[in-house]
């Protein structure tokens, strides 16, 4: 396999462009759940990029940098929410949606 230096790049976790790569490489046709607060696309997106019991609201989400921490508020970059909560809840079609926000030049 060819080395590719993108690959050494730091992700920013609210630029839709790293959304849109995560979104990628998951199963196009899995289901989830917009109103799991602590388990919907969003809650699983910023969890595997490192934030700590992620629990979801529709501007913003809480996490806990560490256990007995006092929790931090991160507001949602804009779109996210609306990637998210399309009809059509596959990974699949909040791909589209998020490609769809990006070409308009709105990410």
């Amino acid at each position: 396999m060819l080395y590719d230096p993108k690959w050494e790049l730091k992700n920013d976790p609210f630029a839709l462009e790293s959304l849109i790569a995560w979104l990628e490489r998951q199963n196009q046709r899995e289901e989830y759940c917009y109103s799991s607060t602590g388990d919907c696309l969003l809650a699983r997106y910023f969890k595997e990029q490192g934030f700590i019991n992620v629990i979801m609201a529709a501007k913003f989400f809480y996490h806990w940098p560490q256990p007995n921490a006092i929790y931090q508020v991160a507001p949602l970059p804009p779109h996210f929410n609306d990637i998210a909560k399309g009809k059509v809840r596959t990974f699949g079609a909040a791909l589209a949606r998020a490609r769809a926000f990006k070409h308009r030049g709105m990410g």
